[in-house]
């Protein structure tokens, strides 16, 4: 299993841009644990859990983002991991 921790940089606030990461994820039944954050600085984090292939699809769709979101950026962290440390996938504030 892995982890993997995306740092989106652009116009990704105030956009719906967290709320497009979900949604996508409830509707396709993505098999992912973890959250996605506002940072203070602008920029978006996300933390997903799971295999190779859903991870992909969540990093497809971050870079995609929402209608009004402009992603400029992704820096992104992929390590292994034994187990899920969370238990949903959800908006953190």
């Amino acid at each position: 299993m892995l982890e993997m921790k995306l740092v989106i940089h652009g116009r990704v606030q105030g956009v719906g841009y967290r709320y497009s990461i979900i949604d996508h994820i409830e509707k396709n039944q993505i098999m992912v644990k973890g959250y996605v954050l506002n940072n203070p600085n602008g920029t978006v984090v996300i933390v997903g859990q799971g295999d190779i292939e859903n991870l992909k699809d969540l990093r497809r769709v971050a870079l995609e983002g929402s209608q009004k979101s402009q992603v400029r950026e992704i820096e992104e962290v992929i390590q292994e991991i034994s187990d899920f440390t969370y238990d949903s996938f959800e908006i953190r504030y």
